[in-house]
Parts: structure tokens; C-alpha cells; sequence
């Protein structure tokens, strides 16, 4: 089943990214981030019309990239998509990293054992980090799918494992919600 999903990233860093997710997978219902939407005064309004927009959503991806430590609108995003309190349903979350120039994702992400990368949670906000290796018990020590509850994906491996790592996503939020020490 194709899941809805909320894009959620700062404009002027990932906008091509979001295009590409749009036009690679068509068929879904998508909604994102609206930079019209003024969270700054963090008016009940503006507030409502992002609760509305993500409260019909399966999956919120976050598109991570450099200054994503400057976005409060992320944070927001992020917050209600993890609060169950206005939708019948839990969001699932994903953390997909940006590549630098040069498909670089160091500004963010460090070799860990056996070579694989992974997220630095000290340059992540405290809404994602927080909710990475979140395991109540730990049954999934090195399998990025399942040992956190927000799961961060390079670029190209969330493009290439994209239905698969929505569905996870989603299976989480809906199905093991109880397995993960969610923070928000």
C-alpha cells in the first residue's frame, strides 16, 4: 500500500531533494513544508494549519542538511508527527541526510564500526537524536531499519530502499510503537 507522506526540510537547502522524491514516486499523497506557514510567533493558527496538514499524513521524512540546527520549523514538524494527541494515528519518521558537494555527508555523519555511517547525534537536533537508538529493549543493536525509532538514511539509500523504508516507518508508528522510548 503506497503511504502518505510529509516532506518536511528547510527550503533553501533541499527543495531538489523533495522534487526528486515527488517525481520518482508518484502516486502518493504528498504535503510539505511551507515557508508562507509563519511558525515564528507560533500563533495558534499558523500552529493548527501544520497540525491539520500533518495529522493526515503516514510518514514524515526529514530531509537533513546542513542548517537543519536553525530550523525551529522542523522542530515543530518533527513534534507533531511524534504527538498522537490530534490524530488517530502515530506518524512514522525518517531522517534522510543530504549529501554535500561532492556526495559528501561528513558535516553530519562519521564512519562507525564495520564502516558504516552514521548520524552524528550532537550536530541533530534534540527531537531526532534523541529518538535515535531509542529501543526500549535492545533486540536490533546494528540494524538501522529497527534500532531507533527515527532511522537515518543516507541519500541514496533511502532512494534506492524508498518503499521499504516508508513501510518500516510506518510499521513502527502503527504496529511497535511500545518497543521505542519515544522523546518529544
Amino acid at each position: 500500500m503506497k503511504r502518505n507522506v510529509y516532506i518536511s526540510y528547510i527550503h533553501s537547502d533541499s527543495m531538489n531533494f523533495k522534487f526528486k522524491i515527488m517525481d520518482k514516486f508518484k502516486g502518493r499523497k504528498y504535503k510539505y513544508s511551507n515557508e508562507e506557514t509563519d511558525l515564528t510567533s507560533n500563533t495558534k493558527e499558523s500552529l493548527l494549519k501544520l497540525e491539520k496538514k500533518i495529522s493526515h499524513m503516514d510518514v514524515t521524512v526529514v530531509l537533513i542538511s546542513r542548517n537543519i540546527l536553525n530550523s525551529n520549523q522542523i522542530q515543530h514538524e518533527i513534534e507533531y508527527s511524534l504527538d498522537n494527541s490530534f490524530s488517530n494515528s502515530p506518524k512514522g519518521i525518517i531522517g534522510v541526510v543530504i549529501p554535500d558537494k561532492g556526495n559528501d555527508y561528513s558535516y553530519i555523519m562519521k564512519k562507525g564500526p564495520k564502516g558504516t555511517w552514521v548520524a552524528d547525534k550532537s550536530k541533530l537536533p534534540d527531537i531526532i537524536s534523541s529518538n535515535i537508538n531509542n529501543e526500549v529493549e535492545l533486540e536490533n543493536k546494528n540494524n538501522v531499519n529497527y534500532n531507533s525509532f527515527i532511522s537515518i538514511y543516507k541519500w541514496e539509500d533511502f532512494i534506492n530502499d524508498f518503499n521499504n523504508c516508508i513501510n518500516i516507518a510506518y510499521e513502527k508508528a502503527t504496529k511497535s510503537l511500545d518497543k521505542y522510548k519515544i522523546t518529544n
